[in-house]
């Protein structure tokens, strides 16, 4: 079966598209808007949309692949830029809850049931890469003394991908009331918080203290 185009492999101008779709997913949902709806909201013609994507379908797909690949690029910058791990930590978690945040509520729910395999594509990738992230802060985390010698980096990062599932579900439940920013920044927090060593619970609370909105 072939697995469609790559992200990394389109023309710049078929990426630019991809982007720019991706940010009307994100505000409007996914069932909502057919390619007419796209062409018009990126001032384009849907005959260019059909030049560059077979349909809304592959487009999708696209647009995931995409949003793992922003992911990467994210984490890659708060782990290099400076300070120790758990500021790395809480320069992604302020990204994603950024992110999170401008999300429609339904896009997880019509990426699930009408886009399926998009849905598993983006889930196996966002949760490889967490796997390999958090594993990685941690140890380092570990060599700075903030994260706590008795954390198994690699069960703990197990551990925090099935809180992100559980997460996800709480957001689509519709008797809970929380929305997913405000489940997703919870979450992110109580992660830290269990990993933390004395030094590190003591640095985290400052940083958050010394922030008056560290979550923007």
């Amino acid at each position: 079966m072939n697995p469609g185009p790559s992200f990394n492999l389109l023309q710049e101008a078929a990426k630019n598209l991809v982007k720019k779709a991706m940010a009307v997913f994100l505000r409007c949902g996914i069932k909502s808007v057919n390619m007419e709806d796209l062409a018009r909201e990126l001032g384009v013609s849907k005959k260019t949309l059909y030049k560059h994507f077979q349909d809304k379908k592959e487009l999708i797909q696209l647009g995931m692949e995409h949003h793992c690949l922003e992911l990467e690029s994210i984490i890659a910058e708060a782990s290099s830029a400076e300070g120790n791990a758990i500021d790395s930590e809480l320069r992604i978690m302020k990204h994603v809850h950024q992110v999170v945040s401008q999300m429609h509520p339904s896009i997880l729910y019509d990426l699930q049931k009408y886009h399926p395999i998009a849905f598993s594509n983006l889930i196996n990738s966002r949760d490889a890469i967490l796997l390999g992230a958090v594993e990685s802060n941690i140890k380092r985390g570990q060599d700075e003394g903030v994260y706590s010698q008795e954390v198994d980096p690699g069960v703990a990062a197990q551990f925090l991908v099935s809180i992100s599932s559980t997460v996800r579900e709480m957001a689509q439940d519709t008797s809970n009331h929380k929305p997913m920013a405000q489940l997703y920044l919870q979450s992110a927090l109580y992660h830290i918080h269990a990993i933390s060593s004395p030094m590190g619970l003591d640095y985290l609370q400052n940083k958050l203290a010394a922030d008056l909105h560290p979550i923007s």
